[in-house]
């Protein structure tokens, strides 16, 4: 008579959940289907689920490799052990978005962001 197996379901630990969260968090960001970013990180549709729902965990080069495929740095993915002032975070992503931006654009591209950038330095800052 055949046993039949039970799936053992592993209780990952908290970092691997949250980096599920923020991987799915970027990814939903960026506008990618989880086949879209499984492409472009050379994984599988199957495994970026698995990722994202914390029932398995990364190794390095696969954080690296997802890091790449969404245009962050590894530690975006990875949570830190004490959490960041959300404004000053938010500040620091905001410049290594606009750098990144403004190196690789072309002069229609820099035309509409002068505006945009000129409008938003308009509006009244909130203190955090």
């Amino acid at each position: 008579m055949a046993r039949s197996k039970k799936k053992k379901v592993v209780q990952q630990p908290a970092v691997v959940r949250h980096f599920a969260t923020r991987l799915r968090e970027l990814r939903r960001r960026r506008g990618h289907s989880q086949a879209e970013l499984a492409e472009a990180a050379t994984l599988t549709p199957t495994y970026i689920g698995k990722l994202e729902s914390g029932t398995s965990a990364p190794t390095i080069d696969t954080v690296d490799r997802l890091a790449t495929a969404l245009g962050v740095a590894v530690t975006d993915l990875l949570p830190a052990t004490a959490p960041a002032d959300a404004t000053d975070q938010l500040r620091q992503n905001a410049h290594r978005l606009a750098d990144k931006l403004i190196d690789a654009a072309d002069a229609e591209s820099l035309l509409m962001l002068c505006p945009l950038l000129a409008k938003l330095g308009e509006s009244p800052a909130k203190s955090g």
